[in-house]
């Protein structure tokens, strides 16, 4: 087994094979690593080195924003040009609130796994950030399939689709403080 090592500065870990000269972090020399050992379970860690939540939360985010430029296009271009987008973001804005129940079920995963609990003050924000945003997006897809795009309903879409991205965006950041937390034994 590869022994591991961690970067003093940023707590970066990384395999003892794989450091170059700098932390690949930090950049600091490579001078600054320690041994590390890590005390985590071997199932505990396949399932956190799958990545199920951090790429999860992209689809959201890609279809929300996506049908967000495409409605914006709709409102504004040509009147040809604007079917078409509207098309598209009917299409994406569909999928939205099942792409969101997928990061939110890979969001419980990942939590439960790495902090074995899911009432941490930050965990919590996340869920009911998480559950807004599922909310909006389930809104979204219902005025998309049981209205047609005149001006006004794309309007609100395009209101609710800024509030999704508003979510995500509190998300991602509550998410990149999590990142720097150590996952115990």
């Amino acid at each position: 087994m590869a022994r591991l090592m961690r970067c003093k500065a940023c707590g970066f870990v990384i395999s003892e094979s794989k450091i170059k000269d700098v932390c690949p972090a930090c950049g600091l020399p490579k001078t600054v690593f320690e041994e590390y050992e890590e005390r985590i379970s071997q199932r505990r860690k396949f399932i956190l080195g799958l990545d199920l939540h951090p790429i999860a939360v992209h689809f959201p985010q890609a279809l929300a924003t996506l049908g967000a430029v495409f409605t914006a296009g709709g409102l504004l271009l040509e009147e040809s040009l604007a079917t078409e987008l509207l098309s598209a973001a009917r299409l994406l804005l569909i999928l939205l609130p099942f792409s969101v129940f997928g990061a939110i079920i890979a969001g419980i995963v990942d939590g439960k796994t790495r902090f074995r609990r899911l009432k941490t003050p930050l965990l919590v924000r996340k869920m009911v950030l998480g559950t807004i945003l599922l909310v909006l997006s389930v809104v979204v897809c219902a005025l998309v399939l049981q209205s047609g795009w005149e001006a006004e309903t794309a309007t609100i879409v395009l209101v609710l689709l800024l509030g999704c991205i508003g979510c995500e965006i509190g998300l991602g950041k509550t998410g990149v403080r999590l990142i720097c937390a150590r996952v115990r034994g």
